[in-house]
């Protein structure tokens, strides 16, 4: 259906389920932002509850576009919808994260070697001088880890961008970024694990810049199978503490 906006004699579209905010925006979409924020950030972590009321009175709007938001997130396959207990963010384990992993390393692989025909020079110039900022991060911090705050992807998200592909975008750039940084925080990573993953974007980015895409694409795959090993490690050794505690 439509409406006729009077302050700025414009149409607005909206959906069945579409509420408008004062601001001619989305209430849902701004519930499912602050949801997805609160994964990225670490506030929110796999098994955590979505309480409706809760988020609508932090946000102080209604319980239908929360509602609204945290279906679209159990969609995406981030939440889970239990009888008479509501959403929970969702918890992976080991084989599940196996096949996110297989899905990332051939689709950034296939966007590395794209990006390395498609970046521009100015692209091709931020991707180093990104890779400059977060070494200058590790060592102002002196910490072995990738700085956080989605620096890690902010690398891979140029990549990303600059191949040039919307279904590679959808798929790692929005579904599963969101996914990985919800594992990210609950696991952390090995140490070291961060100055060899700075190199390892080193050698991608410098692949990319020579237009080699063959081992661009060859590079990224090697990274991505360098994290993946890295987090199931972690994933494991976590199951191990558990059930050793567990069984005290």
């Amino acid at each position: 259906m439509t409406i006729v906006d009077n302050r700025s004699n414009g149409v607005i579209n909206l959906g069945e389920k579409g509420v408008l905010s004062k601001d001619g925006g989305l209430l849902a979409d701004r519930a499912y932002a602050y949801i997805r924020t609160q994964l990225a950030d670490g506030v929110l972590g796999p098994g955590s509850r979505l309480n409706e009321l809760e988020i609508s009175q932090h946000l102080g709007i209604s319980r239908g576009p929360v509602r609204e938001a945290i279906r679209r997130l159990t969609s995406s396959g981030l939440a889970i919808y239990e009888p008479n207990a509501g959403a929970r963010v969702v918890s992976l384990d080991i084989g599940d994260v196996a096949q996110l992993y297989e899905v990332r390393e051939a689709l950034e692989a296939r966007a590395a070697g794209l990006a390395a025909h498609h970046m521009t020079d100015d692209e091709r110039e931020t991707l180093i001088a990104t890779l400059d900022e977060h070494e200058a991060r590790m060592t102002e911090a002196s910490s072995t880890s990738y700085p956080r705050g989605g620096s890690d992807w902010d690398f891979h998200l140029l990549i990303l961008k600059g191949a040039r592909n919307a279904v590679i975008w959808r798929i790692c750039g929005d579904e599963l970024r969101d996914m990985f940084s919800l594992l990210r925080n609950q696991h952390g990573s090995s140490p070291g694990r961060g100055h060899r993953a700075l190199q390892e974007h080193r050698w991608i980015a410098e692949a990319i810049v020579a237009g080699n895409a063959d081992f661009a694409s060859l590079l990224m795959a090697q990274h991505i199978r360098a994290s993946r090993d890295n987090l199931l490690s972690a994933m494991q050794t976590n199951a191990s503490k558990n059930n050793r505690l567990k069984s005290r």
